[in-house]
């Protein structure tokens, strides 16, 4: 049996692992507008997403494969509840081709050192900790066929990446079932924004967009296979809502944005820039997903995403705009 968790209240310090990422910056900021207190754990990131929130919350430097480290940073803070959005990444080359790349070192930070996470907060009496998972737990589409996947499906994942997660997961839910500690993981889809530093499978859709409004020729190859996406802003708002929610929640949710595929991407931005100058190729995905079904999240949490295609193509369009 999980641990009941009362509301957490508006100014208390949460600790966030990770919190400098791509997605670990937009779960602070949404915490610090929402009222709380963030304390920052994590290495010293060579991209600044937070610079407009300094002063704004507390930071410790460390890393997740260091238990004495995060267990500090827990005192520090006073922290009672939790965010970890940690993974190993190698430069900007995403996180599955980083899992592929170096196994060693993926499973050191996202199995070994979620474990770390876990164990120091049970000995600090933490009372929620949210994390991210991955859509990526699942493996191939062609395993699923009665697509979209809920939560009761198998996990059959073919990427390293995959397999640390669903480890995670495993290791989670033996805290949850052997010590009551109340952790609570979303699987996140493909997600987009501002500040997405790193390549992999966006590096498509990011470059598309940003060759449409520069006007600029570009040429590129990908598959028109529908996608789960989510917009990065959603994503913190339902780490933010699994994190204030009372009471039980389950061990782990699907959490998706929209489905779409590049050739909806493509007229979407043609409707709004008309005559593109951009090439594409149709090829066969390497991999594909399945749908998920994250109906669950939705229901348990009163969750609905504020961004569909339209607004994330505006936020990435808006990001453009500031960079220049």
């Amino acid at each position: 049996m999980t641990s009941r968790s009362d509301a957490p209240t508006r100014g208390e310090a949460v600790l966030v692992l990770g919190g400098r990422g791509f997605v670990g910056s937009h779960v602070t900021r949404r915490l610090v507008a929402a009222g709380y207190r963030p304390h920052l754990f994590g290495p010293p990131m060579a991209d600044d997403l937070l610079a407009d929130l300094a002063g704004r919350f507390d930071e410790s430097h460390g890393s997740v494969e260091d238990r004495a480290a995060v267990a500090e940073a827990l005192a520090r803070s006073g922290a009672r509840r939790l965010v970890t959005t940690v993974a190993h990444s190698v430069g900007r080359s995403g996180l599955m081709r980083s899992g592929d790349a170096e196994s060693d070192r993926a499973l050191a930070i996202n199995v070994l050192g979620f474990r770390n996470v876990l164990e120091a907060a049970l000995e600090a009496g933490v009372k929620r900790v949210v994390w991210t998972s991955s859509t990526v737990v699942y493996g191939s589409a062609w395993d699923y066929p009665g697509e979209p996947v809920d939560e009761a499906a198998p996990c059959r994942p073919l990427t390293f990446y995959g397999l640390t997660k669903q480890l995670s997961e495993d290791l989670a839910g033996y805290y949850r079932n052997r010590f009551g500690l109340d952790v609570v993981g979303l699987r996140l889809p493909l997600v987009l924004g501002p500040g997405l530093w790193y390549q992999g499978a966006a590096a498509a859709i990011t470059g598309a967009v940003a060759a449409a409004a520069a006007g600029r020729a570009h040429a590129f190859a990908f598959h028109d296979d529908p996608i789960d996406l989510m917009h990065v802003g959603d994503v913190a708002a339902a780490v933010l809502a699994a994190l204030e929610r009372g009471g039980q929640a389950e061990a782990v949710y699907n959490i998706n944005g929209f489905t779409a595929r590049m050739s909806d991407i493509l007229e979407a931005l043609a409707r709004r820039f008309g005559a593109l100058h951009v090439t594409w190729r149709s090829e066969e995905a390497a991999l594909r997903f399945p749908l998920i079904d994250d109906r669950r999240f939705r229901r348990d949490f009163a969750f609905a995403p504020a961004f569909d295609l339209d607004g994330v193509i505006q936020s990435m369009l808006d990001e453009e705009t500031t960079d220049v």
